[in-house]
């Protein structure tokens, strides 16, 4: 009995002992849960601030961006800004260079002879004529060949459009500065055709041009000009010869005498008068002057104040003009006369003795200005 009672008093004091130690043991997990908590509580706070400080960094980081992005805007506008006052006095103080600039600028100043279209050159050669053109099937005629100390510029600008072949050659007069050079371009290229006006000179740049015509067996017309007179040399283009109109009396003069040539691609067209003066003018004018229409004219004499009346300038009614000169020339062209006629017109003018060789595309619907040399 006592054995039983004394058991039964030991398992109570286990059990109480076991209860202490669970309980001991319950609290230290309680505590160590709350550590926990308090833990993770802590880390998300720390979190929710990294977060926070991110945010607040990206937004700074945006309104950096921004202020950044309005700098170059300002600095952009100032610049454009700048250019308009520059054109603007530009065109004041020099209209010529400004309409020269502003045609660079559309036809994205880079030139392109093989584009689809009429090209012409009008090459500098100081006081004298030569231009070159290139039909749209490609098709080359040379009008004129400058002095004879022309032939290197005529000869380099050729090379450098890789041109080897004259399908025509038109010399308008046989003046030294229009034929200067043509002797050498008839040994130097083969040569398709060339067409002169029944004038002679007794030069002996002249006689060494017929010379070296004979000697290449060159295919050679004197010709007339007319409402009928025209020049075969690609299908889609027209070329007519204008005046001389046999007939008349041009009483001797060579200028008058010169080839009045008129070439039309589609709705597009250039006058080239080579040193035409105001009695051929005025018999053109009398015998057709819807004929001398034009959206390019090459000015007659260089700008001599014997050639483009007001009458003849009114008939062609130009877009462009382009003035073929030597710069300070023996001759004073461009005469201070025939540039006020051209003042009182709506149209652009170009000139050699300023801007070097002047080249533009005709592609049947307008006239575009091309490359320009600047010298």
């Amino acid at each position: 009995m006592e054995e039983k009672e004394r058991k039964k008093k030991k398992d109570k004091a286990e059990n109480k002992a076991d209860n202490k130690k669970n309980k001991h043991k319950k609290d230290k997990q309680s505590e160590k849960e709350k550590k926990h908590a308090d833990e993770n509580k802590k880390t998300k706070t720390e979190l929710d601030a990294g977060a926070a400080n991110i945010e607040k960094n990206a937004e700074g980081d945006k309104s950096s961006e921004e202020d950044s992005g309005r700098k170059p805007d300002i600095i952009k506008r100032m610049i454009i800004a700048a250019a308009a006052i520059a054109l603007g006095l530009l065109f004041v103080f020099d209209p010529e260079l400004f309409y020269s600039f502003i045609g660079s600028i559309e036809s994205g100043a880079e030139e392109e002879m093989h584009q689809s279209g009429l090209y012409a050159a009008f090459i500098d050669v100081g006081q004298g004529d030569s231009i070159l053109l290139v039909s749209p099937n490609g098709k080359t005629m040379l009008i004129d060949e400058g002095t004879t100390d022309s032939f290197n510029s005529i000869e380099s600008f050729l090379n450098e459009k890789e041109i080897k072949k004259l399908d025509a050659v038109i010399a308008t007069h046989p003046h030294s500065d229009h034929i200067g050079s043509m002797k050498r371009i008839i040994d130097d290229y083969s040569v398709g055709r060339f067409y002169m006006p029944e004038a002679v000179n007794t030069t002996t740049t002249f006689d060494k041009l017929l010379s070296s015509l004979e000697r290449k067996k060159v295919k050679t017309k004197a010709i007339w000009g007319g409402k009928e007179t025209s020049i075969s040399w690609d299908d889609e283009v027209e070329v007519r010869v204008l005046s001389p109109i046999k007939g008349n009396d041009y009483q001797q003069n060579l200028n008058d005498m010169s080839l009045v040539v008129k070439v039309t691609y589609g709705e597009t067209s250039l006058l080239l008068t080579g040193d035409a003066e105001k009695t051929a003018e005025a018999i053109m004018l009398k015998n057709d002057a819807g004929l001398l229409k034009a959206n390019v004219l090459k000015l007659g004499h260089h700008g001599s104040s014997t050639s483009s009346s007001k009458a003849f300038l009114d008939a062609v009614s130009p877009d462009i003009v382009v003035i073929s000169v030597g710069a300070n020339n023996d001759y004073g062209h461009p005469h201070k006369e025939t540039m006020e006629r051209l003042s009182k017109m709506d149209v652009k003018v170009y000139r050699t003795d300023k801007l070097g060789t002047v080249c533009m595309m005709l592609d049947g619907k307008e006239v575009k200005l091309l490359d320009i040399s600047k010298k």
